[in-house]
């Protein structure tokens, strides 16, 4: 049997070996070499022995693979720190600090953003108005065909600016007379602002914007907790114009910018009833690009189109459907819509806030 000295011998010394070893941890972790990457990039590690495998402690923070026999590549993917261990042949390894920062974390980029949408409305239309009056020994009449609704009915038709041509007859007797208006219009298209604004982000982080608005979608979950129908949830889903960035300055002061525009409309005319609630669809045009830029530098995202073709005729009843003679008696309407998205950013390097407001639309300079 042991005494009771050799056992607190025995406890003391295993005391004493648990702090050599902690405080070998400490050490080695103070003496480990520290890879310093920027986001996006890349950094190759040698070893002076074969390379056996590889193991990184956070994954979302960066990765890392066996170049070659001697080598090892690690890809920065988020900022933060983690560690990588390098396993060599015979059971021997090294352990890396990775730290993975973002470059010029400090600095803001001002982003200005201008949406245009051009609108190809390519429009026609065409038809025509009567009007024929008699008065003679065997009676008076008069009547009409307004097909065109160039104008109220009146006696005569009244030209205005929806007519775009006129033909009138009356014989030199003047007992009767015969007039019609026609309507033959062609429309071009135009080019609006659908929003125009600035955005400010910190190097390597994401800002967006939303110039719309929510619509609620009804979700079923399956069956309710009670009386054995179906539960109903609502899920909010976002439309309008919707852009979202992500900067990132380089060492050179030049700006990598992602980019994500979104053009989003709701559908009525495709709605899908669910459970009874009737949820319309959505039309969205959307494009996702990263590039590279100096400050005020632009880029142009373009090509974002969406065609629609509309058209309306309306006949007077029997007549309208007479062979040839019918086409005097129709009024055709034929829209062709085309309309393409265009994206205009400009990144400004922002050096330091304004100290003071800048002026705004609403100010007024007293007098």
């Amino acid at each position: 049997m042991f005494s009771r000295k050799m056992m607190s011998a025995m406890r003391s010394g295993v005391g004493a070996m648990v702090a050599v070893v902690a405080l070998a941890a400490v050490a080695g972790a103070q003496g480990r070499d520290r890879i310093r990457i920027p986001v996006g990039r890349a950094e190759v590690v040698s070893s002076t022995e074969d390379v056996r495998t590889v193991a990184i402690a956070e994954p979302k923070i960066a990765d890392a693979a066996v170049g070659s026999a001697k080598t090892v590549v690690v890809n920065a993917k988020s900022a933060g720190i983690t560690t990588l261990v390098v396993y060599n042949e015979g059971a021997r390894y090294k352990v890396y600090d990775v730290e993975v920062y973002v470059p010029n974390g400090n600095k803001q980029v001002a982003l200005h953003v201008r949406v245009a949408e051009v609108n190809n409305n390519a429009s026609r239309e065409i038809g025509f108005d009567f009007l024929g009056e008699h008065n003679g020994s065997g009676g008076f009449w008069q009547g009409g065909l307004y097909t065109t609704k160039v104008s109220s009915p009146s006696i005569p038709l009244a030209v205005g600016p929806a007519t775009d041509g006129f033909l009138h007859y009356e014989p030199v007797a003047g007992n009767w007379f015969l007039q019609t208006q026609w309507k033959a219009l062609e429309e071009a298209g135009d080019l609006r602002t659908l929003a125009n604004s600035t955005l400010m982000a910190r190097s390597g982080e994401k800002a967006s914007f939303l110039a719309g608005g929510e619509i609620a979608i009804p979700i079923s979950s399956g069956a309710a907790s009670t009386g054995g129908g179906t539960a109903v949830t609502i899920q909010w889903k976002e439309f309008g114009v919707k852009i979202s960035f992500t900067p990132t300055v380089e060492e050179n002061n030049s700006i990598t910018l992602n980019v994500a525009p979104e053009v989003s409309q709701i559908d009525y005319s495709n709605a899908l009833t669910l459970s009874g609630y009737i949820v319309p669809t959505l039309i969205s045009r959307k494009a996702s690009t990263t590039v590279n830029l100096n400050a005020g530098e632009h880029l142009v995202i373009g090509g974002l189109k969406q065609m629609e073709k509309v058209k309306t005729v309306k006949r007077i009843p029997g007549l309208g459907h007479i062979p040839l003679l019918g086409y005097f008696f129709t009024n055709t309407r034929t829209e062709n819509v085309e309309r393409d998205l265009l994206v205009v950013v400009s990144p400004e390097l922002v050096e330091a806030a304004a100290a003071t407001l800048p002026a705004l639309p609403t100010d007024r300079k007293s007098n």
